[in-house]
């Protein structure tokens, strides 16, 4: 069977290898300074990149969901609410009495009345006194009835969210026991003991309490968060009203061996959580009432615990532990998608071949770092101003150089015979006027030109001292050598760049090592040590030979001879530059070109760099951090050009 093909329009979002990219443009900066993927990561999933927010962005949606629920609700009208009702219901009872006497004249129906008046004025001793009352509207009874039920579903439930069942379902006794027992699990939790047999045996005793593969230390942990709503809403509250509701928490209890349970339970809760936690600072009008008082509490903590989960989330990774449906249904689909699309971002990265996964550790691919010098080097030089850096090919064609120019001419005695054969075939062709065997003759060759390309050897010698953080030139330094090494290796092949870090010492480093070079916590700027270095890995370098050096302060440091110890000394001690101009005359008499970047031109500075240059003839670039790196990879490139222009002609 035939291969079939389908083919539609491009879609973006298919592309892998694009938005692979894309994510490692935003990265660049971060993996630029510490080169620590982990933590660009980290700094990516904070911001956010393109149109996907960040998750800084979804907690500040997440305050501001909370602070629309604060500003609207106010828990102090929950008391008044709740008196209100009961009010309605007295009323209710007695309106039905009074007419029961006018029927019958039956004084019980009056007795009955006056003993309504006489009821107490606390909430929760209304409620103890109506529990045993013996109402004689039915309706009245029904209305006391779910009033208790919706206060014992919502009131206690929030003090103990998952006993919910147990509350308001088994008898009194039964609960006051469960909590007993659970009080005393947490108590013995507390002094290292292993619960879980004991806990499985609880579960299985009480069904429907905990997860039937929940353990305890999870099951602890919903039971001090509901607790901790209770705290933040009572905390949320006045003092009156504190005092009304916890009253009216007691009063629904329905018997002292209940109450007793429930406050074991709450010290053995409360060695958890904060007693003292400070309310949610509510400071809306509308009163929070029992009809609102479940959904908006469950809310609150739900936006707690996302709030916890998103500050946690260092890695895509811990993002799939957030849930999905929580997040859109407090957040919105759209933060939904965000997070999907973040937790992809190693992925993709990894399945474009631009990070390894070593263990735990993600490192960048030598794609990636050509890449990431790629980026920067566009950001320096935009589209438009890529013809800036031009070509600099030495436009000797002839016959010495190595690359083929694509040009032929034809052959003379003395040529090398590096013959171009259709051009040569075809002059043949032309003669003999076809047929075969086709026979040559000298007049037919033809060769092809070459090209001589001008070639240079550059080390790259970067300050690393802790002054370049601190003059914030330390990112602008290391984007040079990405950018220099991506010019280098896509146009001048045959070019070689060095890289040479230095403070207190200086250090050779390859490329793949160069994104994660930091910055050192020691004092001293060892230029000497660093001139010692390249001009080592220049010595053997055909062509043109340069350092580029990258400063921001004069030299501080240098190697003792005879100790071969770091001597440092501020402000600079004479032997210090000494021995360092010392490195620069070594340069110079072996014909090292050597070019300084200057990021802090004070004058100090100043003066070393004129001693430099009147011993070496380079230049010297003052640039400020944020231009550096166009001035040192425009100056190659103009570099590079003058001396192929200076070349004598074939």
């Amino acid at each position: 069977m035939p291969k079939r093909y389908r083919y539609h329009d491009y879609d973006p979002a298919l592309d892998t290898t694009t938005q692979a990219d894309e994510i490692l443009d935003a990265l660049a900066d971060s993996l630029t300074y510490h080169g620590n993927v982990s933590e660009a990561l980290r700094e990516l999933l904070a911001q956010g990149f393109g149109a996907t927010p960040g998750l800084a962005e979804l907690l500040e949606r997440l305050r501001r969901r909370r602070d629309e629920l604060l500003a609207h609700y106010d828990p102090n009208g929950l008391v008044a609410q709740l008196n209100t009702e009961l009010d309605a219901i007295i009323s209710q009872e007695h309106t039905t009495r009074s007419e029961a006497y006018a029927a019958t004249g039956d004084e019980q129906h009056l007795l009955s009345g006056l003993e309504l008046d006489a009821l107490p004025a606390g909430l929760g001793d209304r409620i103890r006194e109506l529990t045993n009352y013996e109402f004689l509207d039915e309706r009245a009874k029904e209305r006391f009835g779910d009033l208790v039920e919706s206060l014992r579903s919502s009131i206690l439930r929030e003090q103990v969210q998952q006993l919910r069942d147990a509350l308001t379902t088994a008898d009194p006794e039964m609960t006051a026991q469960m909590m007993n027992e659970l009080a005393e699990l947490i108590e013995r939790f507390r002094n290292g003991d292993d619960v879980e047999a004991d806990f499985t045996n609880f579960k299985q005793q009480y069904p429907g309490i905990a997860g039937d593969d929940e353990g305890f230390e999870d099951f602890l942990a919903r039971l001090v968060e509901s607790a901790r709503l209770t705290q933040s809403l009572l905390g949320s509250m006045d003092a009156a009203t504190r005092a009304e509701l916890m009253d009216l928490m007691s009063a629904l209890s329905e018997s002292p061996q209940l109450g007793q349970a429930m406050s074991r339970l709450g010290s053995a809760l409360g060695s958890w959580t904060n007693a003292d936690a400070a309310g949610y600072g509510f400071h809306g009008e509308v009163p929070l009432g029992l009809g609102e008082l479940e959904e908006v509490m469950s809310t609150l903590g739900q936006l707690d615990e996302l709030e916890g989960a998103l500050k946690q989330a260092s890695s895509p990774e811990r993002l799939s532990e957030l849930d999905s449906a929580q997040l859109e249904e407090l957040l919105g689909s759209d933060a939904a998608d965000a997070v999907s699309r973040l937790k992809q971002l190693a992925d993709q990265l990894s399945d474009a071949g631009l990070i390894n996964r070593d263990g735990g550790k993600l490192e960048l691919t030598g794609n990636a770092i050509n890449k990431l010098g790629d980026i920067i080097l566009h950001r320096l030089f935009p589209a438009g101003q890529a013809r800036l850096l031009g070509n600099h090919e030495s436009r000797r064609i002839g016959h010495q150089g190595t690359d083929l120019s694509g040009e032929t001419k034809p052959y003379e005695f003395g040529d090398p015979f590096r013959l171009a054969l259709r051009d040569t075939l075809t002059n043949a062709l032309s003669r003999q006027g076809g047929g075969t065997p086709l026979q040559l003759a000298p007049e037919d060759f033809t060769v092809e030109l070459t090209e001589e390309r001008t070639r240079a050897a550059t080390m790259l010698a970067l300050d690393l001292s802790l002054s370049m953080p601190l003059n914030d030139t330390f990112l602008p330094a290391k984007q040079v050598a990405l950018a220099l090494s991506n010019l280098i290796h896509s146009r001048y092949p045959r070019d070689y760049l060095g890289y040479v870090v230095f403070s207190e010492v200086a250090r050779e480093v390859d490329l793949a090592h160069l994104p994660s070079a930091q910055w050192d916590y020691v004092y001293g700027t060892n230029i000497e040590h660093a001139l010692l270095l390249c001009r080592a890995r220049l010595r053997h370098q055909p062509g043109y030979r340069q350092i580029l050096l990258v400063t921001d302060g004069e030299p501080t440091a240098h190697i003792d001879p005879d100790s071969h110890e770091v001597f440092f000394a501020y402000p600079p001690s004479p032997e210090t530059i000494q021995r360092t101009l010392a490195e620069v005359l070594r340069c110079t008499r072996e014909g090292i070109t050597i070019n300084l970047f200057i990021l802090n031109p004070d004058t100090g500075l100043r003066s070393f760099v004129n001693d430099v240059l009147a011993i070496n003839h380079g230049q010297a670039f003052y640039s400020s951090g944020t231009t550096l790196g166009s001035t040192l990879v425009q100056e190659y490139v103009d570099d590079r050009v003058k001396r192929a222009s200076r070349r004598p002609s074939a």
